[in-house]
């Protein structure tokens, strides 16, 4: 009786002694300010999320203004709005001179934290986010991001995160982040190679689709009654590739990484390009051996006939 009550006395202490972290975790949850300091190229921003029982008596637009009006004593602010949700209010400031300096896939970016949250008490609870492209190795203060209070949670998509938690004050004492991000060339060099070898793939499967369905159509003259829904068929395949492409853009970070290594309009180029180009050559394709099949079973009819 002894031994089977002994692992019920050892949940119920865990759980006893769990609950109170549990707590401390919602608390910091729902209290924290947290602040996303968004390093992303050619569009940088700070986003600050404040819970809406931080804002007490303090309009919206009024914390909009206190906020902006702190980052523009170091800053040159561009886009600057909020949003109401249900629990909290997004405040998203676009900062135009946030990279210091930008060089061959090199940057550097300082960020003095009395302007950051600076205008929130010193107790308050806070969540620092730094965001950047998972193709950018990054060093802060030239110290490993953990001494400095950071954590690194994994990420799915083309960005990295670093995460302080804490309060105001702890985070003021360190006065300066300093962020200094080089663009790893090789992976990016790869990764370049991948998405465009998505043109190749389209081009293939558009060759060789098309003319399955030219095949199909010509032997079997019947199938021109099903001809639309055929013509969809076969362009699922080449559909799933642009769709593939814009996935792999987006989760391997070269959405971010062209942003920083080249200069605004060219990395447009290569992002947008290659994907016009696969959906340019779908329709061109299939339109074209629409026209060829039209073509030869006119002319099949009226060789028939003579």
């Amino acid at each position: 009786m002894k031994k089977k009550g002994l692992p019920i006395i050892l949940f119920f202490l865990v759980g006893i002694m769990s609950y109170p972290m549990t707590i401390i975790a919602k608390d910091l949850e729902n209290d924290a300010v947290k602040v996303d300091v968004c390093i992303i190229g050619g569009d940088n921003r700070f986003v600050y999320k404040i819970p809406k029982h931080l804002h007490k008596d303090t309009p919206y637009a009024e914390m909009k203004n206190n906020i902006e009006s702190s980052l523009e004593s170091h800053w040159k602010i561009g886009d600057a709005r909020y949003e109401a949700h249900q629990t909290d209010v997004t405040y998203t400031f676009s900062i135009k001179d946030l990279i210091n300096e930008k060089h061959n896939g090199q940057m550097k970016v300082a960020i003095p934290y009395t302007f950051l949250v600076g205008m929130f008490g010193e107790n308050d609870a806070i969540q620092l986010r730094i965001l950047a492209s998972k193709l950018i190795d990054w060093e802060a203060n030239s110290k490993d991001w953990a001494t400095l209070g950071f954590v690194e949670p994994p990420t799915n998509f083309s960005k990295q995160e670093y995460v302080y938690e804490g309060a105001v004050n702890n985070l003021l004492q360190q006065r300066v982040g300093h962020f200094n991000g080089t663009v790893m060339k090789g992976q990016m060099v790869l990764h370049s190679v991948i998405y465009f070898s998505f043109i190749i793939a389209q081009l293939f499967a558009c060759i060789f689709l098309s003319r399955r369905l030219k095949k199909k159509i010509i032997e079997d003259p019947e199938n021109m009654h099903q001809f639309r829904k055929l013509n969809y068929m076969y362009q699922i395949i080449p559909l799933m590739i642009i769709g593939v492409q814009i996935i792999f853009l987006v989760m391997s970070g070269l959405l971010t990484a062209f942003s920083v290594y080249f200069t605004p309009g060219i990395d447009l180029l290569l992002i947008i390009v290659p994907i016009l180009f696969n959906i340019i050559l779908l329709p061109t394709f299939f339109f074209t051996i629409e026209r060829e099949i039209a073509k030869e079973l006119e002319n099949n009819f009226f060789g028939s006939d003579m």
